[in-house]
């Protein structure tokens, strides 16, 4: 493959300014000139979920209207359930964990200035901000804040607080000895810097051209919730670990923090000056709150969902429903009166492989070996009673995968009993016939898909040391390299995503692979100076059989179906179509009864 030399020359760029970025743990418009993107104040409650009109993505989607109402319809406390306590602090910049936006979304609210439209994760919508628009070259982007966003303690957000937060996502921070490191965002590593001109405009100032950096920064997950008057006054008293957890969970979503109680119940209230309203100008939210059960366990759930003492399922690894869990609530129920939801995609799951450690997998032919041993269709029945498919890194169903992957050695149902002779092959070829020893870290949450690998891998001669750890040991170990296999997990709509899990070592230190090759993040950078959705499928589809078929950095399995049940006279779900982490705030969810 050649490489002209713009994009040599933004590889050094990247590289060298990418190696300061360790961080733990949309498509855009195809038309060059920068046209402002506008939006209405106003987000109605959801109705059935459609395509967006917006097709590249250069204005949001409009708003639906089938389920608008002239009297809004206020009251009421849902039970919702979460599946565990928030991790590291409830804080989005360390863990971009359901277990965090479930219960977080409500109180934070979704997205920053601007964020994935609710119907489309390919398109973008407003948040914080009412229109944006970038220069001629994309290396310049203005956004336009609201004037009437107010975090829960009444104090209003401005240009300079979303300064604030952009340059500790970006920069991190250092108070003597003591380091932040910077926020593992697939937009932070294009940031030169960041001005505040007015107490409402932003501008933020890139490197080198990025056409999809609005996508970007639009991903739901990268909340603000680093409030400046709360949180610069610790970091400069030397805490500059500060969580959001430290300063109370303020917030500036839909509900306030009215009670928190780990391992029981998180409770949120109506905040009276919530920005968004719906398109009669009913002010947003409708509930008067949510009560979060913290239910760590599936059976529970079940169980206080069927009794009566919840309202919908968590969502999550492990919570989703299987086949069998499913029927089990249904026939609980007369019909109607409980609501199936569906949500296409969850995360894209591989073994993400350390090969900078001395392991047999730092050997391709080893990593290549468990690629073509795996048998995924197996895998998919038995974790998850097939609510489940095999993917690359990308959905078979999407443009960006390559055509014809899933009928390739390893993934291919017919080629099997051959795959699986290759592998035993390569393993001796490797100078491992008898098999070998092998760590393989998981994260408990994820212990029913992990178990299942362990047991396949096994059967090839291979010891596993099956180690299971909560999210702030995966996402230490990680950093530090200390693994020699774990399961691992992106949740995707574009391929420039995959930078925060799939980049050298040399530039992420919290990529869950581990390699230092510097032809993958050389698809970044080609990724990023792509001006047109053709340009970008043709590069993803180059990086999805150089990283996963030529190289197996990871392993990818399969992405997980998400399944949950509602009672019928909870209303106004926004249910997203394609990822189930999105559309938590909650805010145009009401009761009919």
């Amino acid at each position: 493959m050649t490489t002209d030399n713009r994009v040599l020359k933004a590889l050094a760029l990247l590289v060298s300014i990418l190696a300061l970025t360790m961080a733990l743990a949309a498509c855009t418009s195809d038309d060059p000139d920068p046209t402002p993107t506008r939006a209405p104040d106003t987000q109605a409650p959801a109705a059935t979920p459609t395509p967006s009109d917006t097709g590249d993505g250069a204005a949001p989607a409009p708003t639906p209207t089938a389920m608008m109402m002239e009297e809004a319809p206020y009251g009421g406390i849902v039970n919702f359930s979460t599946r565990a306590d928030p991790p590291l602090g409830w804080d989005v910049s360390r863990s971009g964990t359901i277990s965090i936006l479930q219960p977080g979304g409500s109180i934070f609210g979704m997205g920053n200035m601007i964020k994935q439209c609710w119907d489309d994760g390919a398109s973008i919508c407003p948040g914080l901000a009412t229109e944006w628009s970038s220069n001629d070259e994309r290396t310049t982007w203005t956004f336009t804040l609201r004037d009437n966003v107010y975090w829960h303690d009444g104090v209003q957000l401005t240009a300079a607080g979303v300064k604030f937060w952009l340059d500790l996502m970006v920069f991190g921070v250092t108070v003597g000895q003591d380091a932040r490191r910077p926020a593992n965002w697939d937009f932070v590593p294009w940031v030169e810097s960041v001005e505040a001109p007015d107490d409402l405009t932003v501008v933020i100032h890139l490197k080198s051209p990025v056409f999809d950096f609005d996508q970007l920064l639009a991903i739901d997950n990268q909340i603000i919730q680093h409030p400046q008057h709360l949180m610069e006054p610790e970091i400069q008293a030397g805490n500059v670990n500060v969580t959001p957890l430290d300063i109370g969970l303020i917030g500036l979503g839909p509900f306030y923090l009215e009670e928190y109680r780990p391992g029981s119940v998180i409770k949120v209230r109506r905040f009276d000056q919530y920005y968004l309203s719906d398109e009669n100008g009913n002010q947003l939210p409708y509930l008067d709150g949510i009560d979060f059960y913290v239910t760590p366990d599936q059976s529970g759930m079940d169980t206080a969902f069927r009794t009566g003492r919840l309202d919908a399922t968590a969502r999550g690894g492990g919570f989703q429903l299987t086949p069998e869990r499913e029927a089990a609530i249904l026939s609980s129920f007369s019909p109607g009166e409980v609501t199936i939801l569906e949500m296409g995609q969850s995360s894209f799951i591989p073994l993400a492989f350390n090969s900078l450690r001395e392991s047999p997998v730092k050997d391709v032919r080893v990593r290549r070996a468990i690629h073509l041993w795996l048998d995924r269709e197996e895998l998919i029945q038995v974790t998850f009673g097939g609510f489940a498919k095999r993917v690359g890194m990308f959905d078979p169903d999407t443009a960006w995968a390559t055509p014809g992957l899933m009928d390739t050695p390893g993934w291919s149902t017919e080629t099997k009993a051959a795959d699986r002779e290759q592998a035993k092959a390569l393993l001796a070829e490797a100078g491992y016939p008898d098999g070998f020893d092998l760590e393989y870290m998981c994260r408990r949450l994820w212990v029913h898909m992990c178990e299942p690998v362990a047991g396949q891998l096994e059967a090839l001669g291979i010891s596993i040391d099956l180690q299971l750890v909560d999210d702030a040991t995966r996402a230490s170990r990680i950093l530090e390299g200390a693994f020699d296999m774990q399961h691992g997990g992106a949740t995707v709509a574009v391929p420039s995503e995959y930078f925060s899990t799939i980049a050298s070592a040399s530039t992420n230190t919290a990529a869950e692979s581990k390699h230092d090759d510097p032809k993958v993040d050389e698809f970044f950078v080609r990724l990023a100076a792509a001006p047109t959705i053709e340009e970008r499928v043709e590069i993803a589809r180059e990086m999805e059989q150089y990283f996963a078929v030529e190289n197996v950095y990871s392993a990818p399995l399969y992405t997980e179906n998400t399944h949950t049940v509602v009672r019928e006279y909870i209303k106004g779900i926004q249910v997203p179509v394609d990822n189930y982490r999105r559309n938590l705030d909650f805010a145009t969810v009401w009761l009919d009864k």
